[in-house]
């Protein structure tokens, strides 16, 4: 038996949130049905930017409800929260992790898959960084349109294979964190989205992370590769940037349907479904992506 009766939604699916309207909104369950609750009782996880958070107990004083039969008062209506100007991080904190490669355990091992000068194309391309956060570290910034920088991210790669590392402890933290930027407004944008300004011309692919974009782009150069830095990131809002470009979206296996249901009905924008076609039970209990295929496929 559950220990509370209401509790969030296990899972991992999101849903719009009623504050934000960003695909990050986390609902209430009641324990004893399974159903949600109300759709807008439950929090954003973007606690960041958005910080909205009903729950249930609120919730049943708002309206006047109250599952267990006693009357409750109901209270002021909540205001939604308003969402802050996104932060920006100056760029000459960027501009001074654009070196130190030979300690960058992800560039290095990119060197093996592609070669010297390949690997530096793609990194130059890219901006990807190197960070002292943990020893090998990268930093994946995120550039928009207009050349902001809106995040940056830490990862640690293992020079051998190229997977993140995870042990002891999941390796990944913000820029802004690292450098204690307060208060900073986190408003993300695609990954390699400071691309579109300078390439208009070939139509644009999006993935999930940020180093499936870079290998895809090392063997797929007749796309502009994006990613949405996340399996969750992936919204309307995002694909803003990308509006009057032919769009091609390559989800992870197992993303594939929820990644058509976000884009169903907008134009140029299409659902590719080769992963799901090609991949084998092992494939799927792996959670392989278009990087580990085309780098099976290319003899790694």
């Amino acid at each position: 038996m559950a220990e509370f009766r209401f509790e969030l939604e296990k899972g991992g699916l999101k849903y719009a949130c009623p504050a934000c309207k960003k695909m990050r909104f986390v609902p209430y369950v009641d324990t004893e049905t399974g159903e949600q609750i109300a759709d807008i009782v439950g929090r954003c996880d973007r606690e960041d930017s958005c910080g909205y958070h009903l729950t249930p107990k609120e919730h049943f004083l708002l309206t006047g409800k109250n599952p267990f039969g006693s009357v409750v008062t109901p209270a002021r209506k909540r205001e939604p929260v308003q969402e802050p100007e996104p932060s920006f991080i100056d760029a000459a904190l960027m501009q001074a992790s654009l070196r130190n490669y030979e300690q960058n355990n992800f560039c290095r091992w990119l060197h093996g898959v592609f070669g010297g000068r390949k690997a530096f194309e793609l990194t130059a391309a890219y901006q990807v960084g190197t960070s002292k956060h943990w020893p090998g570290s990268s930093v994946f910034w995120q550039i928009d349109k207009g050349g902001r920088i809106r995040a940056g991210k830490v990862m640690l790669y293992d020079s051998s294979t190229g997977r993140r590392v995870k042990e002891p402890l999941n390796h990944i933290q913000w820029v802004h964190k690292v450098m204690k930027l307060e208060p900073y407004h986190l408003h993300q944008c695609l990954f390699g989205e400071h691309l579109l300004s300078v390439d208009q011309v070939r139509p644009v692919a999006v993935v999930e992370s940020e180093k499936t974009a870079i290998v895809a782009a090392g063997h797929m150069p007749e796309f502009l590769w994006l990613a949405t830095a996340g399996k969750n990131n992936l919204n309307r809002e995002k694909l803003k940037a990308v509006q009057g470009r032919r769009v091609v979206l390559f989800p992870d296996l197992g993303a594939y349907e929820k990644w058509r249901d976000i884009v169903k009905g907008m134009q140029s924008v299409t659902v590719s479904d080769i992963l799901e076609r090609r991949a084998t039970e092992e494939d799927r209990a792996a959670g392989l992506d278009l990087a580990d295929f085309l780098l099976r496929e290319n003899g790694f």
